[in-house]
């Protein structure tokens, strides 16, 4: 038990000394570098220190550091973004990955199998993901309803006189968040030196909404050949709310599908778990034996592919 114990310590020592000698200490002191040659250029010119976000993709960086940034970092970082949070994208990546060990050393010392245990410890790191997604969608829906009102209110100040800057202010003041900040942003950005064109396309990344897009293009597009922007913001207005009505009425339809969907794929799990509890002896055939095993291979892959089925049924692209 004592050698086990140990041998596991010694495990989680050498993977987490591993990711933080090749991939975290690389990145940090690359960062610290550029700090101080921000500050140092900041204190020449007479202005203040700088503050930089991430790092330049080098080509000289290792393969594995550039992964790390590409499919872990940065994905994490167009969540955050997305669902409106203050994280810090290398710690939660950072996080997850110390977290699978640790929560196969939990599952396993609770007398699980080794399998429950790596397949816990495998879904670990999909947590946060999960809910920075539901996060995200959340934020877009709320940013869905309460676009058009911004749409109207952007329309209104044009027909006033005032100018596409000070409208864009206008719904960062008058409107609740998430349009707040991200007008507000919009605003500042323009406002400090940026090009509208540059800022409205950063927008539209950070909301990737249809919606969005289509205003970003009446804009740029108005902007370049002229015309009456006032009234292309209020049909575009009465576009988004006939889509918005559209959709809920698309997910009233599809709403017994969906749900379906859910009691199928939640209840195996729960009979399973519930078998597990009452009677072990009744879920040890798919352990201990290797044909039990095997089966519940081929019903976990059945389960997965009926519930991508499902949902790819109830998905309405329009």
């Amino acid at each position: 038990m004592i050698v086990a114990a140990l041998t596991f310590v010694l495990t989680i020592g050498l993977v987490v000394g591993g990711y933080w000698l090749f991939v975290l200490r690389p990145e940090a002191q690359t960062v610290g570098r550029l700090k101080a040659r921000l500050e140092m250029k900041a204190d020449r010119s007479g202005g203040g220190p700088s503050i930089i976000r991430g790092t330049p993709d080098d080509p000289n960086t290792s393969l594995l550091r550039r992964l790390h940034r590409k499919y872990a970092v940065a994905s994490a970082e167009r969540l955050i973004e997305r669902a409106g949070l203050r994280l810090d994208p290398h710690r939660l990546v950072a996080w997850t990955f110390t977290a699978l060990p640790t929560v196969v050393a939990i599952v396993k010392a609770m007398h699980a199998n080794w399998f429950v245990a790596l397949l816990a410890g495998l879904l670990t790191p999909f947590a946060p993901y999960v809910y920075l997604r539901r996060a995200a969608r959340k934020r877009l829906n709320a940013f869905e309803e309460l676009f058009p009102e911004a749409l109207d209110l952007m329309g209104r100040a044009l027909r006033s006189g005032h100018t596409l800057t000070t409208s864009l202010a206008m719904v960062a003041d008058e409107l609740p968040d998430p349009l707040k900040s991200e007008f507000r942003a919009l605003y500042e950005q323009h406002n400090y030196g940026l090009p509208l064109a540059h800022v409205l396309r950063a927008l539209a990344s950070r909301i990737p909404l249809m919606d969005v897009r289509f205003f970003v293009t009446a804009v740029l597009t108005q902007r370049e050949t002229g015309g009456n922007l006032a009234e292309v913001l209020d049909n575009l207005a009465t576009v988004t709310r006939d889509r918005f009505r559209v959709r809920r009425h698309i997910s009233v339809l599809t709403a017994q599908g969906r749900l379906t969907g859910w009691i199928l794929g939640i209840f195996p799990l729960a009979l399973g778990f519930v078998l597990m509890v009452i009677n072990p002896s009744h879920m040890h055939a798919f352990f201990g034996d290797p044909l039990g095993f095997r089966l519940l291979q081929i019903a976990i892959v059945l389960q997965a592919v009926g519930a991508l089925v499902i949902r790819r049924i109830v998905r309405v692209e329009f």
